[in-house]
């Protein structure tokens, strides 16, 4: 089993992030001409840009700062010495009974965001794996239910899952475990934690006790009487404490079951994660991440057992099915410290590892502790039961992919999303704007021929640059919304403030477009392509730029530079922007033909200058959420939200 898609480096081209190439370059002097200067001052001068780009993209990546769960700040981000250009993060996955809901969309949108971050932008080579529970309760009733094999029945919702993602436009991970294939890893980690003095057998279940790991709760805030079983088991008498959790479940007649030492059985619930890190990814991690219901108790969970079963290593040394061997020599095990030199109780969580000393002092596997916020429907709470629960697919019946994508980022990662109609509506005219004034600048370029091409062609040439009188005052120019957004991402990954930085080069660009000082402007075409480009720029790190499917075959750095290639395709932003157009139809209850006809029956009005019942269809249309707007070319219209 192949269980490493190995990551190649993301498009790191003498020092600098490929990305950013480009982009900063407007902070960096001594741009090369070389249509102007000899052959190598010109090469002087592209060594020297690359290596001022080199030590942009170094200082973006020293600003990094992540909110940990552990800890409850936010804290700088750092990467171990021994790889300084890796980071390894591990994503909770789904349990594939069902098609995937927007609570899931809301997740894994926020953590693609952060792995465009990582890897496209700050050019680190990313590990990043995301599970499968492939075997659990709730999927063997779905199976029972429906007569279907349970093994079965999660492949198909695998495949279903991975078809809502690419929808939703996230990158694929690295790797992407199921638990069934990594039985014989979790039976070894129980072994250990059982020899450990944490674990103990009734019968043919296994169960973890929790007394035993002092410091069981620091990740959650919970104090041992407070705890309780878990989402999904019931409590057992058998148990030392109600607080314990299964770590094996024995079988029951008709369900999928695995031999172990204990008897026939299969995994619980939260060891399956523990692992897999260890298996595929090593005894520490950089990032885990997953929605804030996982806090406790699935994730709490797994750090205690991780804890647990750390004597003297979690994986004997070499990872599983040849993914890479795995040398231990990045923990230090003399001092309390990790490679990092973090103390394990100065800075919780963040590095450190020992295999001596007490279990409080057992190493942490898990660097940063990463938790998005709650999805709220109408300010209630998402549930099955209050019978506001919505699946992807019901969604996206109605709006776009990206507007759902837009609609997620527009709010913090770590904040509760209010999830409503209305919210969509206004990501729907929000994008939609976006995409129009893109398609129309792009137009106006191809229209002025050559001098359109030569300007896209040269997007950062000096004569395109402008300052307003603020922007002098501070020595920036105004067209910093890319370094704005990256800036805005590396601070906790700021999602809506990213965004926001949109609005100037929008307003630029459209009044270069619709304006008659605009259309006068001598540098109009160069800073319509700047704007372009730097529009651009920020939707596609925030993977809100439409573009052809790519193949998700491959390493994710490449699918991500063929995705950067097609963003700014016309016949991409004319797609989306029809789709959206059919499905603000479908939320009215109109079709194309209706509107159709009410155009024409106002421009039979205006002929007979029945100004009245021109109007009076003009606002019926708008009411219902069309606009019409007259063009030189003609009479077409949009959707107002």
């Amino acid at each position: 089993m192949q269980c490493e898609g190995k990551m190649s480096q993301v498009s790191i081209h003498g020092g600098h992030c490929a990305l950013l190439n480009g982009r900063l370059q407007r902070k960096v002097s001594g741009r090369r001409r070389a249509n102007r200067l000899p052959a190598t001052r010109a090469l002087q001068l592209e060594k020297q840009h690359e290596q001022q780009l080199g030590s942009e993209v170094e200082h973006l990546r020293s600003q990094l700062h992540l909110y940990n769960s552990m800890s409850r700040k936010k804290e700088p981000f750092s990467t171990r010495p021994t790889s300084p250009n890796r980071v390894q993060m591990y994503v909770c996955g789904v349990t594939v009974y069902d098609y995937s809901h927007i609570g899931h969309a809301r997740v894994y949108v926020a953590f693609d965001i952060l792995y465009r971050l990582l890897s496209l932008a700050l050019g680190y080579d990313v590990q990043y794996v995301r599970n499968f529970t492939d075997i659990d309760d709730k999927i063997i009733a779905r199976a029972n239910e429906g007569k279907e094999d349970p093994l079965e029945l999660a492949g198909r919702f695998i495949e279903e899952f991975h078809k809502d993602m690419e929808t939703l436009n996230c990158l694929p991970p690295t790797f992407e475990p199921r638990a069934t294939d990594f039985i014989p890893a979790m039976i070894e980690t129980i072994e250990r934690i059982i020899a450990n003095g944490h674990g103990y057998a009734v019968g043919a279940d296994v169960f973890f006790d929790v007394e035993s790991l002092p410091g069981y709760g620091k990740l959650s805030g919970r104090h041992q009487e407070d705890n309780r079983a878990g989402e999904r088991v019931a409590v057992d008498e058998r148990k030392r404490s109600p607080a314990d959790f299964a770590l094996w479940k024995a079988a029951k007649p008709g369900e999928p079951a695995w031999p172990s030492p204990w008897g026939e059985g299969r995994p619980g619930w939260h060891i399956e994660c523990s692992s897999m890190i260890c298996r595929v990814m090593g005894d520490v991690i950089d990032i885990h991440g997953g929605g804030r219901d996982l806090l406790f108790p699935h994730h709490e969970n797994e750090l205690a057992q991780s804890r647990a079963a750390q004597k003297p290593t979690c994986c004997g040394g070499v990872h599983e099915a040849g993914a890479h061997s795995h040398s231990h020599g990045s923990i230090s095990h003399q001092d309390g410290s990790g490679s990092d030199g973090l103390n394990s109780r100065a800075s919780i969580g963040v590095g450190t590892s020992t295999s001596e000393g007490s279990d409080a002092d057992s190493p942490d596997f898990v660097r940063y502790w990463l938790h998005n916020g709650f999805v709220n429907v109408d300010s209630e709470k998402m549930s099955k039961s209050l019978g506001n629960f919505f699946t992807i697919r019901e969604v996206l019946k109605l709006y776009h992919p990206l507007v759902m994508r837009w609609f997620l980022a527009s709010t913090h990662y770590r904040a509760p999303v209010n999830y409503s109609s209305q919210t969509l509506d206004e990501a729907s005219s929000r994008l939609y704007y976006i995409y129009q004034s893109l398609l129309d600048a792009q137009a106006a370029l191809a229209a002025a021929g050559p001098e359109g091409q030569k300007a896209q062609a040269s997007p950062n040439a000096p004569h395109s640059r402008s300052k307003s009188a603020k922007g002098d005052a501070e020595g920036k120019s105004e067209d910093d919304a890319f370094l704005s957004a990256m800036h805005l991402l590396i601070d906790d990954v700021n999602t809506p403030a990213a965004l926001s930085t949109l609005s100037a080069p929008l307003k630029a660009m459209n009044d270069l477009l619709n304006t008659r000082a605009g259309k006068k402007n001598p540098n109009r075409l160069p800073l319509l392509a700047k704007h372009t480009q730097e529009i651009s720029g920020v939707l596609g790190l925030l993977g809100l730029l439409p573009s052809g499917r790519v193949s998700n075959t491959g390493s994710a750095a490449v699918s991500l530079a063929a995705r950067q290639k097609v963003a700014a395709e016309p016949a991409a932003l004319e797609v989306a922007l029809a789709e959206m157009r059919q499905l603000a139809l479908l939320r009215v209850g109109l079709a194309e033909e209706d509107v159709q006809a009410r155009i024409q029956a106002r421009a039979s009005a205006r002929a007979v200058k029945d100004f009245a019942a021109a109007d009076s269809i003009r606002m019926e249309l708008e009411n219902q959420g069309i606009v019409i707007m007259d063009t030189p070319s003609g009479t077409t219209w949009r959707p107002l939200y």
